[in-house]
């Protein structure tokens, strides 16, 4: 059932009832698992129909099937919302809201503060606050896929902490090196044919972002 209602090139309300009344026979573990599985596709069509109801079925998720033993489960929702209110939303004080909510009953996954760096650097419109050095300092020890958007907020992070400390001439080598960050992305259909794993690697840029870039 679910392969037929991905096959449909909207996802809207019908689509939802449809998948409410398929949830029904699974846990609550199972639902947010599956709901987790889900939402990239949906993501993917990228409509404004379709974002909608997704944003349902995932706060849904948060009022009626969070009764679960491991707060796992509940990591998993709290991403996938962040994850729509980040790059389809580009409501940023929501999606903070959620992947520290993510961050809190998170128990399996690296690259938290990684995540929370960046929104908070798009929340706050590329501004120096405490929470963000924090954030940017714990950063530095996560293990993460070295992927290009990874680099750009951290390098981004760290320009800042370097114009606060009066740091000029780290400062101008990192204004070049996040211009080349970006630059490269335009090359990354050539990245997704030599890399090894199926991650691909270029960038969402925001608005907001390419907006910062472009004083620097």
């Amino acid at each position: 059932m679910i392969n037929e209602l991905l096959k449909e090139k909207v996802w809207n309300s019908k689509c939802n009832e449809r998948f409410f009344q398929y949830l029904k026979d699974f846990t609550n573990e199972e639902k947010c698992e599956i709901i987790y599985n889900i939402m990239p596709h949906i993501f993917k069509k990228g409509d404004d129909e379709s974002i909608a109801s997704a944003e349902i079925i995932l706060i849904c998720a948060t009022q009626q099937y969070f009764d679960v033993e491991s707060t796992h489960y509940k990591a998993l929702v709290y991403y996938r919302l962040g994850e729509l209110y980040e790059g389809y939303k580009e409501n940023f004080i929501k999606a903070y809201t959620a992947y520290k909510k993510y961050e809190l009953n998170n128990v399996s996954f690296g690259g938290v503060h990684g995540i929370l760096l960046r929104i908070l650097l798009l929340r706050d419109d590329f501004t120096y606050s405490e929470e963000m050095e924090k954030e940017l300092n714990l950063s530095y020890g996560e293990t993460d896929l070295g992927l290009r958007k990874d680099r750009l907020y951290e390098n981004i992070g760290t320009l800042i902490m370097a114009q606060r400390n009066n740091d000029e001439k780290t400062a101008e080598m990192l204004k070049k090196r996040i211009k080349s960050i970006i630059k490269a992305d335009e090359y990354f259909f050539l990245d997704l044919v030599f890399r090894k794993d199926a991650t691909p690697d270029y960038l969402k840029t925001p608005e907001r972002l390419m907006n910062y870039i472009k004083t620097l």
